[in-house]
């Protein structure tokens, strides 16, 4: 089992001491390149990504043909600026990381987020400079599929911080140290 759950910026590890989250400026071309590439993704979703970025590509191509000549190159250089910048970042990117001791973990909710509209995410609630700091993950689109929020729900589970509907931790037990 994992003790790990990839984040829309990084990832968010956890085990018996910490609650670990690292931030990575990847650029937006690395989502797409890991829908493409990850094993996790069944193949009829990794042809539908593609079939989506050539319906795409087509489109603009056809708009390129009928729009004037410097709208066209307009829109062309801007493309190509930010595919430039993304690949940048995903050279050049800060790594960060938040650290927060399991002790000081409060809890944490999980939120399905809303098909389309709303990304999986998690509240983090710690104690941290005389009160509680919440701490919001947000989990890679659904459409991709990586299946981060249902693996990050079950660490979370599995470590006794995710909060249940009735305010109860889900792992921990009133009697336990």
């Amino acid at each position: 089992m994992s003790n790990s759950f990839r984040t829309k910026t990084g990832r968010c590890l956890v085990d018996s001491e910490q609650l670990r989250i690292e931030y990575e400026n990847r650029g937006w071309l690395a989502t797409v390149r890991e829908a493409l590439t990850s094993t996790e993704i069944p193949a009829w979703r990794r042809a539908a990504v593609v079939l989506f970025y050539v319906t795409l590509l087509a489109g603009g191509a056809l708009g390129l043909n009928v729009a004037p000549p410097w709208l066209s190159g307009a829109v062309v250089g801007l493309l190509l600026a930010g595919v430039a910048w993304s690949l940048y970042l995903g050279r050049n990117g800060s790594n960060e990381s938040l650290t927060i001791p399991r002790e000081k973990v409060v809890g944490v909710d999980a939120h399905d987020g809303l098909p389309l509209l709303t990304r999986p995410r998690f509240v983090v609630r710690y104690r941290s400079e005389g009160g509680v700091k919440h701490r919001y993950l947000l989990c890679p689109s659904q459409l991709y599929g990586f299946r981060a929020y249902e693996t990050g729900n079950a660490l979370f589970e599995r470590h006794g911080l995710l909060e249940r509907e009735d305010g109860k931790s889900g792992g921990r037990s009133e009697h336990s140290g």
